[in-house]
């Protein structure tokens, strides 16, 4: 008897295709599946507990009608549902990448123990094998609604999470690409992890989140020979800079590297680990992503936060920095809040010249926001006025830092720039910053300023002997020209008070407030005049009182002078 071709396998999947012979219709999605309810009872115990129910017989009118089950909300949807039941048809599932998740979610949900099994095997052996492959996927994984999700993500973060523990352990040394060359000098350790990082911070936030999370509560982190090393600014610049393409991977890099180098800080001094340059970097980056993120405030919150720790760590160990402050794109607000910590926190050694070095710092700091215009004049005036005056010993940066910052502060107003000029302390400003601060007109003009040139002026005449007319001549025309440009400016502020005094009476209804009782009673020392001088028959008089606008003794008036010199003898 010759051999039957086929066989009941053969048979079986030609009726699944043709739906010859169906006696059951299974509506999934919109789309209708032809059936045989006995392949379906022997794979799926979904199936085999529906004919058990009660309601069973009512979906049918009689015995040869084709029975209707809808299946609303299936998970996985017709995709996962047309090759899960395939395999009821002993039809091989073909698994891909992009369906072996509905695949499994309809399985489930069908209580297919077969199709389980083989998903699984599939998923394991292309997703869960490797990093790359977990990474790649969740970055195209569209959830389910399904437990099949916990089970998918939770593997591939764990896969992610071993990875990156274990490129942390492996890398020894940092570096980062050097401009200068065409190859990559960097070490495998290094660009596996630089990969690793990158990849896992620009998946999805949910998965980025957790799987950095993670990674920081295993307590892993860079070694300490990593951490402490020179090129460790380098490296984290050119991760964070270079190879991230998204704000949002740059700020989950920085924050995990920030949240696993606090929680395994030191608790006692030295709080930066001998090496400041990692702590610094990352508050670098931290600082500049606060204001890229404006628009997704839950990821502003976190680097706040983190900001506020880096500042307060670093801030109280600023005389614990192994290079420069300066060297480093603090904002000013950054900058400022660091200052406070030390200030009320740091260690501070009245032996060492820390302090005096940090002021020195600041002021650098104050010169580069001034020429890039990044700062206010109220939080200029802060971080100078946060250090005592002692601490600065030259004020040629701070006067250079000003003059900048009015050059390209175009709409600053005269109080503006009065606050500003009366920080330089004429005294304390090198002969050569002197002389260009002399002839710098908005310098000039401040009272205390010139009550220093008139009494420097003052001095040089006094040391002029009486026969020498052509020398006491050149100083006396010096000493009338500041006299007269300080009296031109306090009369222009006396015009200012009485502008003032008639805009207020007008608000008071007429009640007049004197012009000497405004000057004595203003808040402001800029309103006081503290030199008077009158003109009259080329007979030059200078009363002085107490100056405020200078530590320093009120100019000597010209009547101290009058013994020595008679206009009639220099005719």
């Amino acid at each position: 008897m010759a051999k039957r071709e086929g066989g009941f396998s053969s048979w079986l999947q030609r009726v699944r295709q043709t739906g010859e012979y169906s006696d059951v219709t299974v509506q999934v999605e919109g789309e209708e599946f032809r059936l045989h309810l006995l392949p379906l009872l022997n794979a799926s115990t979904y199936f085999r507990n529906l004919i058990s129910s009660p309601n069973w017989s009512s979906n049918a009118s009689d015995q040869r009608s084709s029975r209707i089950i809808s299946l609303s909300g299936l998970p996985g949807g017709a995709e996962g549902f047309r090759v899960a039941v395939d395999y009821c048809y002993l039809i091989k599932p073909n698994y891909t990448v992009q369906n072996v998740a509905q695949i499994r979610a309809a399985a489930e949900y069908l209580g297919m123990s077969p199709v389980l099994e083989s998903t699984k095997k599939f998923l394991y052996t292309n997703i869960f094998a490797h990093w790359r492959a977990s990474v790649g996927y969740l970055h195209q994984y569209q959830p389910l609604g399904s437990p099949v999700d916990e089970y998918i993500e939770t593997r591939c973060l764990k896969v992610l999470v071993a990875a990156l523990a274990r490129a942390f352990g492996e890398t020894k040394h940092l570096s980062a690409p050097s401009p200068l060359t065409t190859g990559n000098l960097q070490s495998s350790t290094c660009v596996a992890l630089a990969e690793i990082l990158v990849r896992v911070a620009s998946l999805p936030d949910t998965y980025a989140s957790e799987a950095l999370d993670a990674l920081v509560e295993a307590d892993v982190n860079l070694n300490v020979k990593c951490r402490q090393g020179r090129n460790v600014r380098g490296w984290l610049g050119s991760v964070v800079d270079d190879e991230c393409t998204t704000v949002r991977a740059r700020c989950w890099i920085v924050l995990c590297l920030s949240r696993m180098l606090e929680r395994g800080a030191p608790d006692t001094r030295p709080w930066l680990e001998l090496s400041s340059q990692y702590w610094c970097s990352l508050l670098e980056h931290v600082d500049h992503l606060v204001s890229a993120v404006a628009d997704n405030e839950v990821m502003q919150v976190r680097l706040i936060d983190m900001k506020m720790i880096l500042e307060r760590r670093i801030g109280a160990s600023l005389d614990e920095l192994d290079e420069y402050l300066h060297v480093y794109k603090f904002g000013p607000d950054t900058l400022m809040a660091m200052v406070k910590h030390y200030l009320n926190e740091g260690h501070h050694d009245p032996d060492s010249d820390s302090i005096e070095e940090i002021a020195g710092e600041v002021d650098k700091f104050l010169w580069m926001y001034a020429e890039a215009g990044s700062i206010n004049v109220e939080t200029f005036v802060s971080l100078f006025k946060a250090f005592p005056s002692s601490t600065r010993l030259s004020h040629d940066t701070i006067f250079g830092a000003i003059e900048k910052l009015l050059t390209t502060m175009t709409d600053a107003t005269p109080e503006e720039k009065q606050i500003l000029w009366r920080l330089v302390d004429p005294a304390k400003l090198s002969p050569a910053v002197n002389e260009k601060a002399l002839n710098n007109p908005g310098f000039l003009s401040q009272p205390h300023v010139l009550e220093m040139v008139l009494q420097k002026h003052s001095e040089d005449l006094a040391k002029v002997p009486d026969t020498d007319a052509q020398n006491m001549r050149h100083i006396m025309q010096k000493v009338i020209n500041a006299s007269l440009k300080l009296l031109e400016e306090n009369s222009r502020r006396s015009q200012e008070i009485v502008e003032l005094q008639q805009q207020y009476s007008a608000l008071l209804g007429g009640k007049i407030c004197h012009l000497q009782d405004s000057c004595e009673s203003s808040p402001s020392t800029c309103w006081r005049p503290s030199l008077t001088i009158t003109h009259k028959s080329m007979v030059h008089e200078t009363e002085t009182e107490g100056s405020e606008f200078s530590e320093t003794p009120s100019v000597a008036t010209l009547s101290s002078i009058e013994p020595r010199l008679h206009l009639r003898e220099i005719d």
